[in-house]
């Protein structure tokens, strides 16, 4: 079961890609439970820039 995810203005947008991009960078290997939080993080990034941007 997903949980939502929203980005709700263009700072919490900024602050969402900063958090994946730290995610990414990161030296261990992203656990199950990151990816997934990483993939709703990016489905609402997506779905802002479509609507906001």
């Amino acid at each position: 079961m997903e949980k939502e995810f929203k980005i709700t203005s263009a700072k919490h947008y900024e602050e969402t890609m900063i958090a994946i991009f730290e995610m990414q960078e990161q030296e261990d290997p992203l656990t199950a439970a990151q990816l997934a939080e990483m993939e709703l993080m990016l489905k609402a990034s997506e779905k802002y820039e479509t609507e906001e941007l």
